[in-house]
């Protein structure tokens, strides 16, 4: 039986954060996860033509993006001015069919801020304000190996967690983002959980606070570790 495409849930794939100092910033998601450092490649990376370090990890099939300007006139150094610090910049997701996820946000009111090619990727970018954190879509190609290379890059497996299950994004209205966000992502909600195939989002009140990506929920390997947090870059890292 073939698969309507158009249909096909969308799939968180890919957490990105936006720091000042990566370097710092990767260590203590090491060490808060029992995570092997991803090995540097040697000369410049792929992103800094860009204007942006990065350094990708693997935790189960999640990719974690720690990624930081090279300049002071980039983007990012510009949200964090706005933002007031570092924090969760992105939140990537899986789309197979970009065609019909631009029909479901025009049919809604919504901005596109990226709708191009992107190193041979359909790349799809929703405006922040809206949302509150980037939600970045990839039709990928091939669709079973997604940016960072999960099943095939030089990563080591966590000893404490074995997946990012989850995450929160604040907004000023949760019920009517997580229903938005259901709609036009394709993901099954219940109440301010937006659930995507395997992981869910949790839109959650700002409060008068930062809004955006705001925490991870990772999914511990040992029950005596349920309920240990640590927060880095201003996101709570969450063991559930």
């Amino acid at each position: 039986m073939s698969v309507d495409q158009a249909t096909r849930p969308s799939r968180v794939r890919h957490y990105v954060i936006a720091t000042h100092d990566r370097h710092f910033v990767c260590d203590q998601i090491y060490e808060f996860l029992g995570l092997p450092a991803t090995p540097a490649r040697p000369g410049p990376g792929v992103t800094e033509q860009y204007g942006f370090y990065s350094v990708m990890m693997r935790v189960g099939t999640t990719m974690l993006e720690v990624v930081q300007p090279v300049r002071d006139d980039h983007l990012l150094s510009r949200w964090f001015q706005e933002r007031g610090g570092d924090g969760g910049f992105m939140v990537v997701m899986q789309t197979y069919d970009g065609e019909a996820l631009k029909a479901r946000a025009a049919a809604e009111g919504l901005v596109l801020t990226r709708d191009q090619d992107f190193m041979g990727q359909h790349m799809i970018q929703f405006d922040y304000r809206h949302f509150a954190t980037h939600f970045e879509f990839y039709r990928y190609t091939p669709e079973d190996n997604w940016w960072g290379n999960p099943l095939t890059g030089p990563y080591s497996d966590a000893r404490v967690a074995s997946d990012v299950v989850g995450c929160q994004v604040a907004v000023d209205d949760p019920d009517a983002i997580a229903a938005q966000a259901a709609r036009v992502f394709l993901g099954q909600q219940q109440g301010r959980r937006v659930n995507f195939i395997d992981r869910h989002i949790d839109f959650v009140p700002a409060r008068g606070q930062w809004r955006g990506l705001t925490a991870l929920d990772l999914k511990a390997k040992q029950e005596n570790r349920v309920g240990d947090w640590a927060r880095i870059a201003n996101i709570q890292f969450n063991l559930v």
